[in-house]
């Protein structure tokens, strides 16, 4: 209990009022109805934009108004948009920390394609390590640095633009390096399948 006692009577009025019947609880409730009918499509988008499936920003959109109502704020809001899109930024902070959080980022969808057990069968494994061994040897085989930068741009995902100014050379040089490449592996698959 309060030790206020101003505080204490007021909360009793506002009680016996709600139990009375004497306060308009629809009043309350018409601008959170307004907010959700003006922007409750703008914020849907917003999180179906950050990579939000359409149910779970439906539902996030839904938590958005809830903290709206749940907030401490009487009255209007003087700008319903910002407050909303700043609670809306919240609400998607809090969602990708409880992924962090939950290791979502290391889970993998089952697919038959990958995890299947007939891609394990001896003769699907015979065949990768021979289309390996072929790739390794046609990498052993390429100059050192077309290696290296087929490796840099194919392996490690490099942008061909980051590749050439770590090698010193122009992007159009480190073009005719991943031809050069890729001539040499289809070369190689090419005796491998004769």
């Amino acid at each position: 209990m309060s030790s206020n006692p101003a505080v204490s009577t007021e909360c009793m009025q506002d009680k016996r009022r709600l139990i009375d019947g004497q306060t308009d609880m629809s009043k309350a409730v018409e601008p959170l109805e307004q907010y959700a009918r003006d922007y409750g499509n703008a914020l849907k988008r917003y999180f179906q934009r950050r990579g939000a499936s359409p149910e779970q920003a439906e539902d996030l959109a839904q938590d958005v108004f809830t903290r709206l109502a749940a907030s401490s704020r009487k009255g209007e809001i003087d700008n319903p948009e910002a407050y909303l899109m700043r609670t809306a930024s919240n609400v998607w902070v809090d969602v990708l920390r409880k992924k962090e959080s939950r290791g979502d980022k290391f889970h993998v969808e089952y697919e038959d394609s990958v995890h299947s057990p007939e891609v394990f069968s001896p003769e699907n494994v015979l065949g990768s390590r021979d289309e390996l061994n072929c790739l390794l040897r046609a990498l052993d085989e390429l100059a050192v640095e077309t290696r290296q930068i087929y490796l840099l741009c194919r392996v490690d995902g490099m942008k061909r633009k980051d590749v050439g100014k770590r090698m010193g050379i122009s992007e159009s040089a480190v073009d005719r390096h991943l031809m050069k490449a890729a001539k040499k592996i289809s070369q190689v698959f090419g005796e491998r399948n004769e």
